[in-house]
């Protein structure tokens, strides 16, 4: 009981992350002079010569602090508790998140673009398995709540997800440079709501099992 109460709480913490996530990217467009959306990367926001990067860094790495804790939560609970395709999608998504906070706090651009040094080559490599772990994670989840019979419509958020990255990876190659901002937006944007989406979802289960605990204790 203790402890679902905990995993209760620590279940929103995808939420906060989500909240954060957008503040960072709030607060760094006011910090950055001149920043443009339709443009440019948000990974611009915390690059080593923008002026906005402490203000961003901050939101960012707490932003990955509680992705982490959550997403190591979620499979934690889950493991082998829906399917073995909701347990592999939960392992990849701790995985993915794992990678991306280190990555990225390590490896942030050195500046606005692509200079081509090896901070920014690790940056685009990271960047690059953040992707594949993320498209990997939704195709599990979409099997693996497709297959139970009361979440259904989970797996039918997370293939609607994947499109929405598959179809952000197709426009960052094809729109013009000018429009790069909003072609990665809808990738990146895609996989922190999803992450809300989760934690929102584990929440409610959560506080339906206490209520269903409680009733029966109180029985």
């Amino acid at each position: 009981m203790k402890k679902n109460s905990v995993m209760n709480i620590v279940s929103l913490f995808g939420v906060f992350a989500v909240i954060l996530y957008f503040l960072h990217v709030i607060l760094g467009k006011m910090f950055y002079g001149g920043y443009n959306s339709l443009s440019q990367a948000i990974s611009d926001l915390t690059a080593d010569n923008s002026s906005s990067k402490n203000i961003a860094r901050i939101f960012s790495m707490f932003y990955g602090i509680f992705s982490v804790i959550f997403s190591i939560c979620f499979f934690s609970y889950y493991k082998n508790k829906i399917n073995k395709f909701v347990t592999i999608a939960s392992c990849v998504f701790c995985t993915m998140n794992v990678v991306s906070f280190f990555g990225y706090t390590f490896f942030p651009v050195s500046e606005s673009g692509y200079t081509g040094i090896f901070q920014d080559k690790m940056h685009i490599i990271i960047t690059i398995l953040v992707v594949l772990f993320a498209i990997i994670m939704l195709v599990f989840y979409g099997i693996g709540f497709l297959k139970t019979k009361n979440y259904k419509y989970l797996g039918v958020i997370s293939i609607c997800t994947l499109m929405l990255l598959i179809k952000g990876s197709i426009l960052i190659n094809t729109l013009p440079k000018k429009y790069f901002g909003v072609a990665e937006r809808i990738n990146v944007y895609s996989i922190v709501v999803y992450t809300g989406i989760l934690s929102l979802w584990m929440h409610k289960y959560l506080h339906n099992s206490i209520k269903l605990v409680e009733k029966n204790y109180e029985n």
